[in-house]
């Protein structure tokens, strides 16, 4: 199917060694990117980036829950995955420094400085967006990061820390200067948090003229968003975050677009139910039965949302506690879909 809207112009992207085929990156989401989440998306599509969930640069030096066999390692990248990057969170050059090596040595293909991150836990310890307002010791954790790693270094920001203090231009230069590898810019500021709109006329003028790969981030939720949001900007892909939840297929059909201007066919509901209960059987084998059902919760939300019959399934998923009780409410999603079929 081709779309009445027209082709972005597709540009070639490569972040240090990576030479992408696609224009698409799924930054990290806390609670959402992780391994189960990543394979499905790897399964549709083979060209989108992709990172792990953003970790604590503190954590991975100190906390035992990276040598706890019962607790899932958020470093964790499949043999051969080749576009798979660790995202690090913090705000002392040495501890970010120690945690790139350790990511490095974890296979990661890529090391993402996050520097845009809005909730309250991380910005009140001086880290994610926090470090906009601090340039100079910015500038010290990108140096610290590069010298210990041979890997690509990225960098994700905001707008700024409010609309008074717009400097993700500033920052960008700088950091273009330091030799990072790509930035991602989402169209907010940190007061904003996830509030109101994106603005990506801001991120326009923000990255005029930057000779380093750029991802438009914020509200890219439809294949228009994405036409959109390119034009507007300018800018060489996208990074693609809760637009993805419940639908890990939607980076290849935003890959397919751009390449194509043609429009990948939506999974019918039947097979988005059958997605949800293999995603369930990925997390229940990756976290466990207690914790793996618990996580699934807020997935399967995603799956079936506009399905007949989905409110009585969200109504029961806060007692969901094994694979075989979401494999019943599945099917009993599934039979309404045979029933309004038939009527």
């Amino acid at each position: 199917m081709t779309l009445s809207l027209s082709k972005p112009a597709k540009k070639q992207i490569k972040i240090g060694n990576i030479e992408l085929k696609g224009n698409v990156y799924i930054p990290p989401m806390a609670g959402f990117t992780d391994l189960p989440y990543r394979i499905l998306c790897r399964e549709f599509d083979e060209d989108v980036l992709m990172s792990t969930e953003m970790l604590s640069s503190k954590a991975m030096i100190y906390s035992d829950q990276y040598k706890n066999i019962h607790e899932p390692n958020k470093m964790d990248i499949p043999e051969g995955e080749s576009l798979t990057g660790i995202q690090l969170f913090g705000h002392e050059p040495e501890i970010m420094s120690e945690a790139a090596r350790i990511a490095t040595d974890a296979g990661a293909r890529f090391i993402d400085i996050n520097m845009g991150c809005p909730v309250a836990k991380i910005v009140n310890g001086m880290d994610g967006a926090a470090l906009m307002k601090y340039p100079e010791l910015a500038l010290n954790i990108v140096k610290a990061v590069k010298s210990a790693t041979n890997l690509p270094v990225t960098v994700k920001t905001r707008l700024g820390w409010d609309y008074d203090n717009l400097n993700a231009r500033d920052l960008a230069l700088m950091f273009q200067d330091l030799g990072i590898s790509a930035l991602t810019l989402h169209g907010r500021t940190r007061s904003q948090k996830y509030e109101g709109n994106a603005k990506w006329e801001l991120i326009a003028e923000a990255i005029a003229g930057l000779e380093i790969p750029v991802f438009a981030n914020g509200d890219v939720k439809t294949i228009e968003d994405v036409k959109n949001i390119l034009e507007i900007t300018g800018a060489d892909g996208v990074a693609i975050a809760r637009g993805t939840m419940g639908k890990p297929w939607f980076s290849k059909q935003v890959n397919h677009y751009i390449a194509t201007g043609e429009m990948l066919p939506e999974p019918d509901a039947h097979a988005k139910l059958e997605l949800s209960l293999k995603h369930c059987k990925l997390m229940i084998e990756y976290r466990g039965i207690e914790a793996g059902t618990r996580e699934i919760r807020k997935h399967i939300v995603k799956y079936v949302h506009g399905l007949p019959g989905s409110s009585k399934v969200r109504g029961k998923l806060s007692q969901l506690n094994s694979y075989e009780e979401a494999e019943e409410m599945i099917f009993e999603l599934m039979d309404n879909l045979k029933y309004d079929d038939r009527n």
